[in-house]
């Protein structure tokens, strides 16, 4: 079989079914172990590709070690790479390369998924004190933080906000494209309007160095949108600096601002608009960590708990 050509019309395929790229390029990296694996065995068509050849594969990937650390590979992996070839087969299917499915049944393995990791409002307000403001990228590096914790909003969305996505006289973010190319509006803050005004009118303009470039946070040239790399290092190198003790990512910000609007009474429906979640089971996720803080209080403060007075 050409491996190159089932490649091609996969990766066809599915920019037609998901407007994600994300999606798009773990599908495609995800099921080309599979196509390696079908390679050494000489299939020479899919209808080959039987219900025991899968389970095969299946439980090489189990066993499989990552090709650098030697270790075995992680949950997360093992599913994606099921996934993927699960993918591949509907379509096979839909296309009608294949009349019976024989990844349909293929089980994947349980993943469960973690608790959302959250910083406390005490180490927000550490983390907002770490950028020195009496420089531009201070300036800069607050409006980010301010931005990411005030609105909720992912990296990726962060990196593509343009000047013309920001309503300062009306308070709003209007994203065009967030996950799954769908747009959403976003109130700002009072402080993520404060810091973002302050960095808009002082240090970008000065920043600027292509005057084409709409993109509202630049890098330290001036000559581009910072990046998604970019934006985690930053906040992984002001979490380290404020010694929270913890890997701080721009989507635990996400996380943390979801979790405290709950623990202030903001409803599930409301944070669901807020991160932009198309079911509110994403959203109920968040529910799992106040579970967890009730959890602790009850142990610490019932009287009928061992070892309280």
């Amino acid at each position: 079989m050409d491996w190159d050509l089932w490649t091609a019309r996969f990766h066809d395929w599915l920019e037609l079914q998901f407007p994600s790229q994300d999606t798009l390029r773990n599908c495609v990296s995800g099921v080309k172990p599979f196509f390696e694996f079908a390679q050494s065995l000489g299939l020479q068509s899919w209808t080959e590709a039987n219900r025991d050849i899968l389970e095969e594969y299946r439980n090489r990937v189990f066993f499989a070690k990552h090709p650098r650390t030697g270790q075995a590979l992680k949950v997360g992996t093992h599913v994606a790479r099921l996934m993927a070839v699960k993918t591949f087969f509907r379509f096979l299917i839909r296309e009608g390369y294949l009349l019976a499915n024989p990844a349909a049944l293929l089980e994947l393995p349980r993943l469960r998924a973690p608790l959302p990791a959250v910083l406390s409002e005490a180490e927000i307000l550490r983390l907002m004190e770490v950028p020195d403001t009496t420089t531009p990228l201070g300036i800069r590096d607050r409006a980010l933080l301010e931005v990411l914790y005030g609105t909720a909003l992912r990296n990726g969305e962060v990196c593509s906000l343009t000047l013309d996505q920001v309503d300062l006289a009306q308070h709003l973010v209007r994203l065009q494209k967030g996950k799954g190319n769908k747009g959403r509006v976003v109130p700002l803050g009072q402080e993520a309007q404060s810091w973002l005004e302050t960095y808009l009118l002082q240090v970008r303009p000065a920043l600027l160095r292509n005057p084409g470039l709409s993109a509202i946070f630049l890098d330290r040239w001036g000559h581009k949108a910072l990046g998604r790399a970019s934006v985690s290092q930053i906040v992984r190198d002001l979490g380290r600096r404020g010694e929270l003790g913890k890997v701080v990512t721009p989507h635990i910000l996400r996380h943390s601002c979801a979790t405290h609007m709950l623990r202030r009474g903001a409803g599930l429906r409301q944070i669901q608009q807020l991160l932009g979640h198309e079911q509110l089971t994403s959203t109920e996720h968040y529910t799992r960590v106040e579970v967890s803080d009730l959890r602790r209080l009850i142990a610490r403060c019932h009287p009928r708990e061992r070892g309280k007075s």
